[in-house]
């Protein structure tokens, strides 16, 4: 009998084994499917972002380099010259050419431009060239060049890489008129500021392209000049703004304002390998212990839900603000406040300011961009200080440039005052304010509106603020610009 019954407890152990054993492995594999599938999609939100970011960051630069060559057209005398014009004075000529050599120099020295020049029908040229374009072009070939190319693309301007086969820089041209083109060009590793990728997403392969998928910049320098995948372009297909996947990767595309795209990449196994390495520990642990299965499958349950739990939550948590400062990144900036605005409540007073860092350029250039990223931590901690979460909306709306929108019951004009004092706080602080990379002097200006009942979209706001930030800057920099109150009623 003590036999029979042993054997029936030996049977019912193994039993009982088995099927907590198989329970183990079949919640295991549930649990770790579940994480697996929100955290891809809160990795391919927060990537997302990520690039939407660098997107900004990169059409800002280029509008830059079309502003300054948009800023010739000034003076009329400057696109109306012609140099192989025979019946002009030659003293005004060279008056002329001297001006505009002053002004190229003005507009593109702090710019780190190689090349900044107006090229004439005659080859003759005002301001400057680099050694590499003056060695491509010394058969004198270059407006012909220039003009087929624009002749190809049916416009007055292009953006052009791999000219005479240089994959070293980018090229903007811009016909100035039926004599004349503007050139500009710069190293394409200068866009290197502008693709910076945190460590969260260092697996993260990010490309730039032109419209016939030449790549023109990749954080694997080596691959500068050569054709994006084919398995990447038939992935993306017609996507320009937008994510697709393989079985192996996500791919994630990002249309700029010119027509190239930011083309980033990044494997599953990436994605998921914390994930994948807690599935395996858990999983030995579960045949180290297997005496202890039931209360052992209770705990891991619970503690893979929690680690899935806390995954998604960190994953949303950086989607939503920007990785070096910590404040709303432009997106969730944006519909935070285009949200208040789009449903104001009555008796509520909304400001919106935008900051700009003066001179940013050249403290990147001077003390390089790690001196640059130690004053952009600084300024947004001032920032939180002076304008604390929960009472204030702030954020990070693109490389040096910040916003705060605020939702008070004060009125209109005790609102300005109040921004107006910690914007003079913040301006003092930021003074006295001591950096590791160098004695750097950091000043910013800004713009301030208060919201009308009809302002019902941030875009709108953003335009007004905007233009009294750049009246500022024009105006000295250091500036603190606010709407008077006889403009607002207009």
């Amino acid at each position: 009998m003590e036999e029979k019954f042993r054997k029936i407890q030996v049977r019912t152990l193994l039993l009982s084994t088995v099927f907590f054993l198989f329970l183990s492995f079949f919640l295991t594999v549930i649990l770790n499917w579940q994480s697996d599938v929100l955290v891809k999609k809160t990795a391919s939100q927060l990537i997302a972002a990520h690039n939407q970011q660098m997107e900004m960051n990169l059409n800002s630069y280029l509008s830059k380099v079309e502003k300054a060559a948009s800023l010739l057209y000034s003076e009329e005398g400057y696109y109306t010259f012609d140099p192989g014009d025979e019946n002009m004075d030659p003293y005004e000529k060279q008056e002329i050419t001297s001006d505009m050599t002053d002004r190229i120099n003005d507009l593109g020295i702090l710019d780190n431009y190689t090349d900044f020049s107006v090229v004439y029908r005659n080859d003759d040229r005002i301001g400057w060239l680099s050694k590499v374009t003056r060695a491509m072009y010394s058969d004198k070939q270059m407006y012909a060049d220039f003009d087929s190319i624009l002749n190809a693309g049916n416009g007055d301007y292009a953006w052009v890489f791999g000219l005479n086969g240089n994959t070293d820089h980018l090229y903007y041209l811009k016909r100035y008129n039926e004599q004349a083109i503007i050139m500009i060009s710069f190293f394409s590793l200068e866009l290197k500021q502008y693709f910076v990728i945190p460590e969260e997403l260092n697996g993260m392969n990010v490309t730039l392209v032109d419209e016939e998928n030449h790549i023109l910049y990749a954080n694997d320098e080596s691959r500068i000049g050569e054709q994006l995948p084919e398995e990447i372009i038939k992935t993306l297909g017609e996507v320009s703004n937008g994510s697709a996947s393989t079985k192996d990767m996500l791919v994630t595309s990002n249309m700029c304002a010119n027509g190239w795209r930011i083309v980033c990449t990044m494997s599953y196994d990436f994605i998921n390998r914390e994930n994948e390495a807690a599935s395996r520990d858990s999983l030995v642990y579960v045949l180290a212990m297997i005496g202890l299965l039931l209360w052992l499958e209770l705990r891991q349950a619970r503690a893979m839900n929690l680690s899935a739990a806390g995954i998604v939550e960190t994953l949303q948590e950086r989607a939503e603000h920007d990785l070096m400062t910590g404040l709303y990144n432009k997106t969730e900036f944006e519909q935070d406040a285009g949200g208040k605005l789009a449903h104001q409540k009555k008796g509520s007073v909304y400001s919106y300011t935008i900051i700009d860092l003066d001179r940013f350029k050249e403290i990147n250039d001077t003390y390089g961009h790690s001196a640059g990223d130690e004053v952009l931590i600084a300024f947004a901690g001032i920032i939180r200080k002076y304008f604390p979460e929960g009472q204030y909306i702030a954020g990070r709306l693109g490389g040096d440039e910040f916003g705060i929108f605020a939702e008070t019951n004060s009125g209109r004009e005790e609102v300005r005052r109040i921004i107006t004092e910690k914007l003079q706080a913040m301006h003092e602080e930021l003074s006295e304010t001591k950096f590791r990379s160098g004695d750097m002097k950091v000043s910013f200006s800004s713009g301030t509106v208060i919201a009308e009942e009809q302002d019902t979209s941030f875009q709108k706001l953003n335009r007004r603020a905007d233009a009294l930030l750049y009246h500022g800057k024009r105006n000295g920099r250091g500036r603190d610009e606010s709407e008077a109150a006889d403009e607002e009623a207009e």
